[in-house]
């Protein structure tokens, strides 16, 4: 019998998965605080969306906080 049929991955595929969603939901959250000037709300809010800005007044300090720029 050949050793490598007893070979385990590295990672197992659950962890991997898991690993994978969380890293594409903190890149997710990263865009939201950091670059969304209205268009995730807009399917639900229109264009008030853009005009009102919730999310960007939401994050507004935070995003000082940080030292990003959202001026």
């Amino acid at each position: 019998m050949s050793d490598l049929t007893a070979v385990r991955p590295a990672i197992p595929v659950r962890e991997a998965v898991i690993a994978g969603f969380l890293v594409a939901l903190a890149l997710f959250i990263l865009y939201a605080v950091f670059l969304d000037q209205g268009a995730l709300l807009s399917p639900w809010l229109g264009e008030a969306a853009g005009n009102s800005n919730y999310l960007h007044e939401f994050t507004h300090d935070g995003r000082h906080l940080f030292a990003a720029q959202c001026h």
